[in-house]
Formats: structure tokens, sequence, C-alpha cells
């Protein structure tokens, strides 16, 4: 992935990535994805319609 969503389908996987590891213990890999794919999905989130139709 890429450092941030760059698309709908990119944030449906992360969605989907994000369901599988949510309840990840902390101190783990996992954890630190969820982490991660939570900041990528709130900034995606964030845009607007016209913003993310621009992205690429």
């Amino acid at each position: 992935m890429h450092n941030k969503i760059l698309s709908e389908e990119e944030y449906r996987k992360a969605i989907i990535r994000f369901l599988e590891i949510c309840d990840a213990e902390h101190d783990t890999p996992e954890f630190e994805e969820a982490k991660e794919l939570t900041r990528f999905m709130e900034e995606y989130e964030n845009l607007s319609c016209y913003e993310r139709s621009h992205m690429n």
C-alpha cells in the first residue's frame, strides 16, 4: 500500500484489511498496521468528492 489511499478501490481494500486485524494486540505488527490504516482511511474520508476524483 502507498502512504495514503488514492482510490475508492484501495479504500475498500483498506476497510477489509482493517476488519481482519482490528482486534490485534498492542505492540504487534498488525496493531501498527491497523493504526496506519485508520489514519489513511480518515484522511481519505475527509476529502471532498471533487478532491477524490482529481487524485490520480
